[in-house]
């Protein structure tokens, strides 16, 4: 049997749209070590614009991977999140950060990040 370790979003911004999805998700994004940081320093680049950014559960079993790809996105998700939201304030604070409704459903909303990616939340009651 296998096991999901991972999930990848391709994106235009890794380190900006982090914060959403950190948010989103109630996940924390991975801190940065010396190493990592000169790694970083070595291709031109800080933690602000890491073109990877990782986002841990909180088991610390899955990790959200943002990646920057030079495309931008084309046409819907053919796969998305579905979050269960905690209460009406993390719906609020996703549209805060940029989340737009896409469609509006009993029970359920597709909503858009920043970047025009899909996911589902359950609205709260």
């Amino acid at each position: 049997m296998s096991t999901v370790v991972g999930i990848v979003l391709d994106c235009r911004n890794a380190a900006r749209l982090a914060r959403f999805w950190e948010v989103a998700l109630g996940w924390q994004i991975r801190a940065y070590d010396e190493d990592e940081v000169a790694k970083l320093a070595a291709i031109g680049r800080t933690p602000e614009t890491d073109p990877m950014v990782a986002i841990d559960s909180p088991d610390g079993t899955v990790v959200f991977h943002l990646q920057e790809v030079p495309e931008p996105k084309a046409g819907k998700n053919r796969m998305h999140i579905d979050i269960p939201l905690r209460d009406e304030a993390h719906l609020n604070e996703l549209f805060r950060l940029g989340a737009t409704v896409v469609a509006e459903y009993d029970g359920w909303r597709t909503l858009a990040d920043p970047e025009g990616n899909e996911f589902c939340v359950t609205v709260p009651n």
